[in-house]
């Protein structure tokens, strides 16, 4: 007879592991016992002939097989381990002991050195986080746009993320049984994925380039000449860097595709960066009008 067996893809948050050790437990008495365990899949092997109670513990460890023997010798089977430092035990059910016979801390400290493990990881990685936050938040102040405004938010949401395991770990008499909580970590990894996949999306659509034109003396005037055509796909800020020079005053344009002039300037000497411009969607060409030789050269982004 061939050996039946089951996939889960439920998701657990870190400091919600009592929840999963609660599902492991109900799965054996149903005769579903853990073979191997992921991050967001477990797959379980059918035998009701026997049960088990289910543990978990957290955290790096340097000296594997001598952790697996002191739990072993505590009467707890290793089955496996995350690539996150989550480690999977169980022990064979027996009715006649009482619950705290199952329990793999012998005290509370243990317990709470246990959540302390996981929480200094998640302040580490909130920081790190957090850092990335600042920076992108600085970037939007100086020069805002949809991509870095999204980039940030989705920042900002891991970091919430964080902080809120983080301060539930750090209180071990806090209860983990948390309502929603698997939808809710479902969307956090939904705000990451879409947030990344919405910013790359916004970066690879804005036009970015650079062009530039020379001439020591020309023949006759030079009116109007739309000379680089572009096209903006979406209502955002974008950047002009712009540097011209002639011996007499020269015009640069912007035109839009209806003909209107979004930016302008006349000079004889004009170096820029970063001009900050506020572009609907739609067709643009950039425009020349000049009398004598010259030199010019724009980049967009």
């Amino acid at each position: 007879m061939s050996k039946a067996y089951k996939h889960s893809y439920k998701m657990y948050s870190p400091w919600n592991y009592q929840k999963q050790i609660e599902d492991l437990n109900a799965a054996s008495e149903q005769g579903w016992q853990l073979v191997k365990v992921g991050c967001f899949h477990s797959k379980f092997l059918k035998n009701p002939d026997i049960r088990y109670r289910y543990q978990m513990d957290f955290g790096k460890i340097e000296d594997m097989g001598r952790y697996i023997e002191t739990f072993r010798e505590q009467g707890w089977e290793y089955i496996c381990s995350t690539f996150n430092g989550w480690h999977f035990f169980r022990k064979l059910y027996d009715p006649s002991l009482p619950e705290g016979a199952y329990e793999i801390f012998s005290d509370r400290e243990s317990r709470h050195e246990m959540n302390n493990r996981w929480a200094r990881l998640a302040l580490i990685i909130g920081i790190l986080i957090a850092g990335f936050a600042m920076f992108f938040g600085i970037w939007m102040l100086r020069k805002p746009r949809l991509a870095i405004l999204t980039i940030l938010l989705t920042f900002l949401v891991e970091c919430l993320f964080l902080l809120r395991g983080w301060l539930i770990m750090r209180n071990p008499n806090s209860s983990r049984k948390w309502r929603g909580d698997g939808a809710f970590l479902a969307i956090f990894f939904a705000v990451i994925l879409l947030g990344s996949a919405v910013s790359l999306t916004l970066v690879n659509l804005r036009p970015n380039f650079s062009t530039s034109q020379r001439s020591d003396s020309i023949t006759e005037p030079i009116v109007d000449n739309r000379w680089v055509d572009f096209e903006v796909r979406y209502t955002d800020n974008y950047y002009l860097d712009l540097k011209l020079d002639a011996p007499e005053p020269m015009t640069f344009e912007i035109i839009s595709e209806n003909g209107e002039s979004v930016y302008k300037v006349t000079d004889t000497s004009f170096h820029e960066e970063d001009i900050r411009l506020r572009l609907p969607k739609g067709r643009y060409w950039f425009s020349m009008t000049c009398d004598t030789g010259f030199e010019l050269s724009c980049e967009m982004d």
